[in-house]
């Protein structure tokens, strides 16, 4: 068993199976007992969050209830200003000690990497787990072509080495959302827990604002 932890940030917007997917195979493949979703307050480079901070903490509780894999920390829900992962990595830090950190993102996430807030420290702190889906799978060596000259090659090098090839899973909390607003189940995208919460609580039942352009998908 690997030593360590696996952390997954991210907005859960709300959360959905895909998430919960993605996670358990990375932790399956890194021989991971433990999963540590991390709930985003502030996310720099993304829109706020739809659902207040209280009420994805509460559907992450829900989707992962009774699944021993899975922990959820609300450390960054309960800290003010931009939710940098610099600030996360470092108060795990103080918390654990010197133990090993892992952090996993999606392959769109990739390219942006360069540009998350004090970017070096970050990749001296913890170790990138980069899900890449099949489809993308072919560009994520073209991304990390380009950014040779921004992160250094033992930073790319190390990024390399952390690629997971992982399931398709087309499922996306806008897309959600979406159906919501729309009136559309939910069923199968989300745990059951996590579709009765956002009934009972009346969330997204408004479509998302249009945009200028599409959000950049930065961890900051």
């Amino acid at each position: 068993m690997a030593e360590g932890m696996l952390l997954f940030g991210g907005t859960f917007d709300p959360v959905h199976n895909g998430h919960l997917i993605v996670a358990r195979a990375a932790a399956e493949e890194l021989g991971f007992a433990r999963v540590t979703l991390i709930p985003a307050n502030n996310p720099p480079h993304k829109p706020p969050a739809c659902a207040p901070a209280a009420d994805r903490l509460a559907m992450l509780g829900l989707a992962v209830q009774g699944d021993g894999l899975f922990d959820v920390c609300d450390l960054e829900l309960r800290r003010s200003g931009p939710s940098y992962t610099l600030d996360t990595l470092k108060a795990l830090r103080r918390q654990l000690g010197e133990v090993s950190l892992h952090w996993l993102i999606g392959a769109d996430m990739l390219a942006d990497l360069p540009d998350w807030h004090r970017a070096d420290e970050v990749l001296s702190l913890v170790r990138i787990v980069v899900a890449a889906r099949p489809a993308e799978r072919g560009t994520v060596d073209d991304v990390l072509a380009g950014l040779s000259g921004r992160l250094g090659e033992q930073h790319i090098r190390r990024l390399r080495e952390g690629i997971l090839h992982m399931p398709l899973i087309d499922i996306s909390s806008s897309d959600i959302r979406r159906r919501v607003a729309a009136g559309q189940s939910v069923r199968y995208l989300v745990p059951e827990g996590v579709a009765r919460y956002v009934a009972d609580h009346g969330l997204y039942r408004q479509a998302d604002p249009p945009r200028q352009s599409a959000p950049r998908r930065c961890g900051g």
